[in-house]
């Protein structure tokens, strides 16, 4: 019997079970337990005129690497760090397109795609290092990273489409809850 997508979706957020936290600044390493929270002074971006979306968190990802190799076995050992940083210069949140009353839930709201930004880079980073390389390392990183990240960042989009962005109070207070779980297994 094949499960429906969202809850397959579903299952794949819960299986995550690391949330290791990078500064929302300065997109340290993974390895942190300083959860910053953000508020309406992160969003210093401009909405685009025809977004239909009064706010939008853009998370930059990137990857850096050390490699050992062995000219014997031509095996390439691959230790990759993913770095994650929300870019406020990019978010936005548009208070003229939003009741006042609906401001914080909002920004909880974008709280979450924080959060999950860094779920999916911690299970990207563990992906990209349980690989197995050879010589031609740097395009078969590349390549890897293009699948895991396409295959997590499908989170960002249920977790919209369940909360119906923040609108659907009781789906994102489920989330929330969920999302709770895992910063209190950094604490």
């Amino acid at each position: 019997m094949r499960l429906p997508k969202a809850f397959r979706l579903l299952v794949l957020f819960n299986i995550l079970t690391l949330l290791m936290m990078a500064n929302q600044v300065s997109g340290q390493n993974l390895i942190t337990k300083d959860f910053m929270q953000i508020d309406l002074s992160f969003f210093q971006g401009s909405a685009p005129k025809n977004s239909p979306y009064a706010s939008m968190t853009f998370i930059d990802y990137d990857y850096q690497f050390a490699v050992e190799s062995n000219s014997r076995t031509g095996e390439v050992k691959v230790n990759l760090t993913v770095n994650i940083a929300p870019n406020s210069t990019k978010s936005y949140l548009d208070v003229s397109r939003v009741h006042k009353n609906d401001i914080d839930r909002l920004v909880n709201h974008e709280q979450g795609h924080i959060i999950i930004g860094f779920i999916i880079g911690k299970k990207v980073e563990d992906e990209l290092n349980a690989c197995r390389y050879t010589r031609n390392y740097k395009e078969e990183i590349r390549t890897n990273y293009q699948k895991f990240y396409s295959r997590y960042e499908k989170i960002q989009l249920e977790y919209d489409k369940q909360t119906r962005h923040g609108a659907n109070l009781e789906a994102q207070e489920h989330w929330n809850k969920k999302l709770r779980v895992y910063l209190d297994k950094l604490s």
